[in-house]
């Protein structure tokens, strides 16, 4: 269930929220700062139910448990919060309240608040005193501290850092970074989409998307090198330059394709390509990179820039559509810093996807029926020259999932997306589009879902030692557009597997050789069930659980360990990973460590808890076995 007290605030608030949710949502999930749970008095006004407490950085050191009263100094920030978030075992040892282990954005109200100690500044109110109610000598000692609400999540981000003592460097970078994506997404609360219906394009889907990345706090950063306040990411211009075949690492039938896109790109322009130029292949490269491939590649002649296709962007936005290439999509570098990443695609990923696709894909343990892998037959990547270069000018052609007579593919990205143009406040696009509005239907859909996504995805991790990144932008869900049942999924993007080369090489029956040094390749199976972990079950599963509001009463969570049952083999690894009582945490990918250890291919894990085992909160749900959120 998305609370609907945001979407009454003004973008600027709304975008600040959404910022500063997700950073506290990181650094307390990652342990960089300590947080506590506070229950409060049951006649607290407004809808919070507790208080999130979260404490300095200087109190990281103080392990394992806190034994002396706590001043205002000590605390980095208050939040008032809808439910319980995820707690860690109760420990009598701890007095300042339960340790918390996992915190959602969901789980925050609008509302975030620092201490300060004077008081001809700051007025009082009922919920103010509920809060210091609670905040009680002993363990507390909070006597001249006041409440003041904090509104930039910049001002947040600069005390963390200011604490943690950060290289001025770095600590400015991911200053920007927040800026950025607190820009970007108060022009996409602005310019919000309408919620497309179960017959809408796919095109339409991709592009609804309003938050994008569920927990990520530089979600929305958008880092141009170059000054623009706003920008059509979702019809980029593709230009063409040539570039002499030798300069190019090609596998596939890429050259031909290109050259049939560009002579149809001509011939559109009216302009009459001269023939002959055998020596040189047609590289496609997106507007904002333009200028500089033409500066890092010497050997580059950029056609007239009338020769050009207006693609429509998918979600991933360096992932295109584009009308004279029917049947195909075009992944491309763009160079630009989204989210926290540098947006490009490396040689070892043009490598791998059309050999993948080749030799393994039809050899994999999958249910055909209910799940399509995107293959990805053709690549180009420059070579000659370091990676770090040559990942700035690659580009891969990838098969696109053509819907059969009275089906429907739409990103499962969108289906979480809510805050559209039109559609009630709270109401997420699967629940508007799909006509949920009950507890039962909502039940019914996540039960569906979570079979058919169990089935689809999981065989190949446990058969083969492959584990898809199927975070909800990368999984497609299929649809019956008369009756809106579920029928399948389609799985894309081969960048960001993991694989355990043995098992895959025993259970497909052939080598499948990888370039040295490539990431995608693990020393053991279970070093690829975290990946899995990561983007299946903490960014797809639980947002769906949570939009459909069958997280904090642990019916969706139930629902899915039924599921996983049934699938995975009590004697596999993976169940032990997963489903044995013992595994109550497992390796969570830490987004905010990574990018402060600057990290971007080797990712950064450190323990969460498992929620695969979550069983709900302590506290009461509404008779109707619904949430009371």
């Amino acid at each position: 269930m998305i609370p609907p007290e945001p979407f009454s605030l003004d973008p600027d608030s709304r975008a600040a929220h959404a910022i500063w949710s997700r950073l506290l949502s990181c650094l307390v999930t990652e342990s960089l700062l300590r947080a506590f749970y506070h229950p409060l008095p049951l006649n607290a006004p407004g809808p919070a139910k507790g208080i999130m407490v979260i404490l300095s950085t200087n109190l990281i050191s103080e392990r394992p448990t806190i034994s002396r009263a706590l001043v205002a100094s000590d605390i980095y920030a208050i939040v008032p919060m809808y439910r319980e978030p995820v707690l860690k075992k109760e420990d009598p040892a701890h007095k300042h309240g339960r340790p918390i282990a996992l915190v959602d954005p969901l789980d925050m109200l609008p509302e975030i608040y620092e201490l300060a100690e004077n008081s001809s500044l700051y007025s009082t109110n009922d919920f103010h005193r509920a809060v210091f109610s609670v905040l009680a000598p002993p363990p507390w000692k909070l006597s001249n501290a006041f409440l003041s609400q904090i509104e930039d999540p910049i001002l947040l981000w600069d005390r963390f850092a200011q604490e943690l003592v950060l290289p001025t460097i770095q600590r400015d970078s991911i200053r920007d970074e927040l800026a950025s994506s607190l820009y970007w997404q108060r022009l996409a609360y602005e310019n919000a989409p309408s919620c497309p219906s179960i017959k809408s394009p796919s095109i339409d889907w991709e592009q609804s998307l309003v938050e994008g990345h569920p927990t990520h706090p530089m979600h929305r950063a958008r880092m141009l090198p170059f000054d623009m306040n706003s920008y059509d990411w979702t019809h980029p211009k593709i230009y063409f330059v040539r570039v002499p075949r030798s300069s190019l690492s090609i596998l596939g039938p890429f050259e031909s394709v290109m050259n049939n896109l560009v002579n149809s790109a001509a011939a559109n322009a009216g302009i009459n390509l001269p023939s002959g130029d055998s020596s040189a292949v047609s590289m496609p490269v997106h507007e904002i990179q333009l200028d500089s491939v033409l500066a890092k590649f010497p050997d580059t002649r950029a056609l007239d820039r009338r020769i050009h296709v207006v693609a429509s962007a998918q979600s991933s936005t360096r992932t295109v559509l584009v009308p004279e290439l029917p049947g195909m999509s075009l992944k491309l570098s763009v160079g630009v810093k989204i989210s926290s990443a540098l947006r490009t695609i490396s040689h070892y990923t043009a490598d791998f996807g059309p050999r993948f696709s080749e030799i393994v894909i039809p050899r994999l343990s999958i249910d055909r029926n209910l799940l399509t892998v995107e293959c990805e037959p053709a690549s180009a990547v420059y070579r000659g020259v370091e990676p770090d270069v040559a990942k700035h000018f690659t580009a891969i052609l990838r098969n696109f999932y053509q819907p059969a007579s009275g089906e429907n593919v739409i990103v499962c990205a969108a289906l979480l997306e809510s805050g559209h143009t039109g559609t009630p406040k709270g109401v997420s696009a699967v629940e508007h589009a799909f006509g949920l509005d009950t507890f039962e239907k909502k039940s019914q859909f996540l039960d569906h879902y979570l079979q058919v996504a169990c089935k689809a995805l999981i065989p190949p991790l446990i058969h083969n030692g492959v584990a898809f990144e199927a975070h909800a932008q990368n999984v497609l869900a299929r649809f019956d557009t008369s009756t809106g049942r579920l029928l399948g999924f389609v799985i894309r993007d081969l960048g960001g597997l993991r694989i355990h080369p043995p098992t895959m090489t025993k259970s497909i029956g052939t080598e499948f050789p990888f370039l040295e040094g490539h990431c995608i390749a693990t020393e053991t199976v279970e070093e690829a069930y975290p990946k899995f972990y990561h983007t299946f079950i903490h960014n797809h599963v639980q947002r769906l659980i949570r939009v459909l509001g069958m997280h904090y009463d642990g019916s969706g969570w139930e629902i899915l360990r039924r599921h996983l049952k049934e699938i995975i083999p009590a004697d596999h690894g993976l169940y032990k990973a997963w489903l044995d009582p013992s595994s109550a945490e497992v390796s969570g990918k830490c987004l905010m460590r990574m990018r402060l250890q600057g990290s971007y291919r080797d990712h950064v894990y450190s323990p969460f808890p498992n929620m695969i085992h979550y069983r709900g909160t302590s506290e009461a749900v509404t008779p109707d076995g619904s949430e009371d959120a």
